[in-house]
């Protein structure tokens, strides 16, 4: 009994097989396979699979290749892009082919990435001096990027206005793409007198008063005759207004007084002199002292306090 239900199971498969073969089934599927191999190894990319393109450049693509059957071209082709190089992501460019029955899509990655750094422009000097105990305060900036409208801004300071010493601070500006740029700026603390100070030079008949170790302030004067001012380094001794200045063979009244060395030399308005600056204070000069216009002494006495350093040169 076995022995015939194992007879019959091979007669129906022979019978099977021997339908499938009239149909060409075997000779179908065996090409179908041949023409998918053949669209494997024909159909595929000139370049990369992945390809990185700069923010705002030019995309060219470099297609593909679709060799399936000599001489045969392929017609029936699709090619589906959206890359847009203004604006950063990842995008996608499918190729699609079709021939006899089948089917088949390659693609590629285009990711256009932005690798421009911003720029950042800080409103101040590259040094800042500044005297113990005052208030710092962050310089303005502005921050600009070739793709973000709004570039953030990270400020690292480590600058103590309470200690004499060196320090910076660093502005960076950070666009969305990570790319940085940097501007570092130096504060210098330093004590009140070293920051602000008087300079005269003989030779220009010129002072300049520097705050800040900024020029802030200059004018011509008139000083001694035959050298009589004295060349050196001095400071500020005292203020005094409306003060009779007295001598062998003078007497004279001013507005504004600032004494530099002892009580016989000092920065003074002097008006009874209609002409400052000028080479012949050799022999027309003062006594000693520094001669400055009035509305200019005004000004300086002002500004200036006891303890000023004055820096006289030749």
């Amino acid at each position: 009994m076995k022995g015939k239900i194992i007879i019959k199971i091979a007669f129906v498969l022979t019978v099977i097989f021997s339908i499938l073969s009239m149909t060409g089934f075997f000779h179908k599927n065996k090409t179908d396979n041949e023409l998918i191999e053949r669209m494997n190894k024909g159909f595929y990319l000139k370049g990369n699979d992945e390809v990185i393109v700069d923010y705002g450049s030019e995309y060219i693509d470099e297609g593909f290749v679709a060799n399936i059957e000599e001489n045969k071209s392929i017609k029936d082709i699709k090619i589906e892009n959206n890359v847009d190089t203004n604006k950063v992501g990842n995008y996608e460019i499918i190729y699609t082919i079709k021939y006899k029955d089948k089917t088949k899509s390659i693609k590629r990655i285009v990711k256009v990435v932005d690798n421009a750094a911003p720029t950042i422009e800080v409103n101040c000097k590259d040094t800042i001096y500044l005297p113990i105990n005052s208030t710092y305060k962050n310089c303005s900036y502005k921050a600009t990027d070739n793709y973000d409208k709004d570039v953030k801004v990270e400020i690292n300071s480590n600058v103590n206005t309470k200690k004499k010493g060196d320090y910076e601070v660093t502005y960076t500006a950070i666009d969305s793409s990570n790319n940085k740029a940097s501007k570092t700026i130096k504060v210098s603390v330093r004590n009140k007198n070293e920051l602000n100070y008087i300079v005269i030079k003989i030779s220009k008949q010129k002072l300049y008063y520097y705050k800040n170790k900024e020029l802030v302030f200059t004018t011509a004067v008139t000083t001694g005759r035959y050298n009589a001012t004295k060349t050196g380094n001095f400071k500020v001794r005292n203020k005094v207004r409306n003060t009779t200045l007295k001598g062998k063979d003078y007497e004279s009244k001013v507005k504004y007084w600032l004494g530099y060395n002892g009580n016989n030399f000092g920065i003074h308005d002097a008006s009874w002199r209609s002409k400052f600056g000028t080479k012949n204070y050799y022999y027309t000069g003062s006594h000693g002292c520094v001669n400055v216009p009035t509305k200019n002494m005004k000004k300086l006495y002002n500004m200036v306090s006891v303890g000023t350093p004055v820096y006289i040169r030749k």
